[in-house]
């Protein structure tokens, strides 16, 4: 649309032709640009986080605490060996500070983990999020976390909100 002098980001966009032409002519016009302009839609694959920092299910809370903070994060998958069972956040952690033992990370955690595949798009994992009110959505090939991508993640995507 930015050819026409309009604009938008790349889920939707718009523009306002002002002068009376045939619409047929504005038609093929606007088919022309289209198939011009046509780029490789992004995958979740081109967007997710890797490698992606895990917990085991059998860590305390209490230093699965230190592993969010340290590395910064608001969650992370919690792991059996190789396999996902869960995920745990800090929504998770509040429920853990008024406990008085040290329980393990498996008695706080998420069990109903959604994913994600790789060759999925950012529009797919946004609605998964939005629907399941999730901030992070595992990336799965075959069975095995190879990704992770976040709601900070689609809405930079979305708003060409770009590091610095």
């Amino acid at each position: 649309m930015r050819a026409l002098g309009g604009g938008g980001h790349p889920g939707a966009g718009s523009a306002l032709v002002k002068k009376a032409a045939d619409p047929q002519l504005i038609r093929a016009h606007l088919l022309e640009l289209i198939q011009g302009s046509q780029r490789p839609a992004v995958q979740i694959g081109d967007l997710m986080s890797f490698p992606v920092f895990t917990v085991p299910e059998g860590m305390p809370m209490s230093e699965a605490a230190q592993v969010l903070r340290d590395k910064g994060c608001t969650g992370l998958p919690v792991v059996r060996g190789e396999e996902l069972v869960g995920v745990i956040s800090r929504r998770d952690f509040k429920r853990f500070r008024s406990t008085k033992k040290d329980p393990p990370v498996k008695a706080f955690m998420s069990t109903e983990v959604r994913t994600i595949e790789p060759g999925q798009s950012v529009m797919q994992a946004a609605r998964i999020m939005v629907k399941n009110d999730i901030g992070r959505l595992p990336v799965l090939e075959n069975g095995k976390l190879i990704g992770i991508v976040t709601r900070s993640d689609a809405m930079r995507y979305y708003y060409d909100l770009l590091p610095d």
